[in-house]
This record gives structure tokens, sequence and C-alpha cells, in this order.
């Protein structure tokens, strides 16, 4: 049995902020927390990999260089039903795509840098309430932890151990591929810009296919595939999506059969999910990614800010019911962005008439322009000073 005071299951963008934010912000609480990974990094992700203006901010107030990891910029993101519609950027690009087992593996040896202890190969296999915080059993030790931190993503134990969940559960299927060279109906876009195309949503589809630039071992590759929300109450489609994909990929040039098709659940943000009980805070996926876009990176990375700040405010009160975290996330610019997102896939997933797709992304594009950028995005505001790096953070500490 080891006894520990902070306990993050899942050590993707979620878990290592809140690692890294604990180690900014208390890093004797840091030096007390152990991070928990069923895997060992880099491990497979399956995810667009888009890093929004948000991703940049919430690392640079870190101390920590998004350019260390190997990246493509999407210059521009089109966002068309029916090849016509917008371009877009959300700051002096739409975003910088990444693959995620990289991202991820650079985030776990940045919380490592850190000097918080992070175990991979650990598999968790019970969760359980005892007094005073948590029984954790894993494949290797038990542990006793005062707090834990769920950020072990849709499939997680932590999002069980809260019932009051009404999150639904998006679904995706997508494809990596070179870039398709032959002549096609519909040409991709050029290899620096992003597609997101709403077409399907008359048909049922409560999403969008997309086409992002990305690199494999410094190949430059596409990652296509279909999001479907599934978040305003129709008959899910499930595996009818494989189906639009190959109907999408067509109009490009490329037949389903040549690739190889992967999917995954999304669990989204809804306005009435309870994100914490006592001892227990939920991040990232764990919490809800955005059921409008399904982008969650930004959004793991703030939930991580949250947690950790919650936490050690519970640590210093001696209070760790965390009554107020949901309230917290809510009311947060995170939370205020997220909130709108909800209510905007809500209404647009809802206009299934083309006529109403055609007047959402044709006819109100500056309105939607302004929507997207100073709404939607660019929530996360850059700190009043540049923080010295992490890496140094604990390091100074013990000296002191």
């Amino acid at each position: 049995m080891k006894d520990v005071d902070l306990l993050i299951i899942g050590s993707g963008p979620a878990g290592c902020s809140t690692a890294l934010h604990l180690a900014r912000l208390d890093p004797s609480l840091a030096r007390r927390t152990v991070v928990l990974e069923k895997a060992e990094h880099p491990r497979h992700k399956l995810c667009g990999g888009g890093l929004v203006p948000d991703v940049d901010t919430i690392l640079t107030n870190l101390g920590l260089d998004i350019r260390e990891v190997a990246q493509v910029d999407a210059a521009w993101a089109r966002l068309y039903f029916h090849g016509r519609g917008l371009r877009l950027q959300l700051r002096d690009i739409a975003f910088h795509v990444v693959r995620r087992c990289e991202f991820d593996a650079w985030l776990a040896a940045r919380v490592r840098d850190c000097g918080v202890l992070l175990q991979t190969n650990t598999p968790v296999t019970s969760l359980r309430r005892v007094d005073g915080g948590y029984l954790v059993e894993t494949s290797r030790d038990t542990y006793r932890a005062r707090v834990v931190v769920g950020a072990d993503g849709t499939k997680g134990a932590t999002r069980r151990a809260i019932p009051a969940d009404y999150g639904a559960i998006a679904r995706v299927v997508e494809v990596i591929i070179p870039p398709p060279r032959s002549p096609a109906p519909e040409p991709l876009p050029p290899d620096d810009e992003a597609l997101f195309e709403f077409r399907n949503v008359t048909a049922g589809v409560q999403g969008y296919f997309w086409s992002f630039p990305m690199l494999v071992e410094g190949q430059p590759m596409r990652n296509l595939g279909v999001y479907d929300s599934r978040n305003v109450g129709t008959a899910p489609l499930a595996g009818a999506l494989t189906g639009f994909l190959a109907d999408e990929l067509a109009r490009h040039g490329v037949r389903l059969a040549d690739c190889k098709v992967l999917g995954h659940p999304i669990h989204q943000f809804s306005a009435r999910s309870v994100l914490s009980a006592p001892h227990l805070l939920l991040a990232g996926d764990s919490a809800g990614a955005d059921p409008l876009l399904g982008e969650g990176i930004s959004l793991a990375l703030g939930y991580g800010e949250l947690a950790a700040r919650a936490a050690l405010d519970g640590f210093q009160r001696g209070d760790l019911e965390f009554a107020n975290y949901t309230r917290d996330v809510h009311r947060s610019a995170m939370g205020r962005a997220l909130r709108l997102r909800c209510h905007a896939s809500s209404v647009i997933y809802r206009l299934r008439h083309p006529s109403l797709q055609r007047l959402v992304w044709w006819y109100l594009r500056p309105i939607v322009r302004r929507f997207i950028h100073g709404v939607l995005f660019n929530w996360a505001r850059p700190a009043a000073l540049q923080p010295a790096p992490l890496r140094s953070a604990l390091a100074a500490d013990v000296v002191a």
C-alpha cells in the first residue's frame, strides 16, 4: 500500500497539464503527486491532432515551447457546405497539427523533468471510495490517495465514479494517407490547409468531414475522417459513419478499401454534468470535450490548470469536498467558451435542411467568423509575466 496526497490517473494532455501546473503552483505538492499511465509513451492515440492557439498560450504560460514537437501549420481552415463557405485563421494561422503519440510523449517528458513521478505500464484495475480519499488498485501497486484527478478519458474508471453525467458520446472514424495526387471530382485543399465539410449534416451526421495536413516520420500525410457529435437526440448513425467516410474519400479520389479505418468515441461536455465528488476531480475527456467540433486538446490543458488550482486550494483550506469545482469550471473563460460551443452544436446540427446550412456557411460568413474567432476560441489569456522554464521550478525549490 502506497499513500499519496494526489494521484492523477492518465498522462494525456489533461493529466500532464494538471501535474505541470502543480509543479508551477506548489512544487512541494507536486513532489507528493503520482501520475499513472496504463501504457508506455509514445503510445498510440487516435486524434486529428489540431492544436488551436489556446494550446500555445497555455504552454507558453508554463514556460514550454510547442516547437519542440514535430508539427505542420494549417495556415487556413476551410469551413464549407458543399464546397463553399469561409476560410478562417484563429491568429496568424488556423492551428498546428501534431501526432498525438508524439505530443503526449513530449508532455510526459516535461512532467518528469519537473520531478513528478509518472508511472507507466500501470493500468488501474479498481477505484473505490474509502474514508479520507480513494483506494486505487493497479496492475503493480495499491494506492491510497487523498485526492484523485481523473484524466483517463472517455472509457476511464473515474468518469463512472460520478453518476451525474449527461454528456453524449460522439463517434469518429478516420484514416491517415499520403496526400492524394490523382485527379478527383473535388480536390483536397492545399497541403498547408485544413478542411471541415458540413455537407452530411443534411443526411443526419451531427458533425463534419475533415482533412488535416500532418507529418508522419517526417513525411507529409493527410488525416481524414468523419465526426458525429450525436448531441441533439436523433438516432445515432454509428456504423454508418464508415459509409459517409467512403463517400467523402471517393470525392477526393481515394478508395476506402485502400485505407486502414480506425474509430473511437469522445465523451462530450454537458452543462448538466457534475465534474467532481469528494476527493475526486475530473479533467479532459473524462469531464467532457467540445461537442461542436470535437476539439479537446486545448480544453484538456485548460481543465488541467483548473484541477491543479482546485486541488491546491483544497489542501490549503483542509476541504477536499470540491463542492464548487463544477461551478468554477463553468465560470472560467474556458467553461464559458465550452458552454457556447454546446449551444452552437445544438443549433447548427439541428439545421438539416440544405437551405439552412447554406445560410450558416455561405451567407452568414462574417458573423460565423467573428463568433468562432472571438467567442469559441482564443479564451486562454497570456500570463502577465513570462514564467521561468518549468524544468527549473522544482530544482529552485529544492535549493531554497
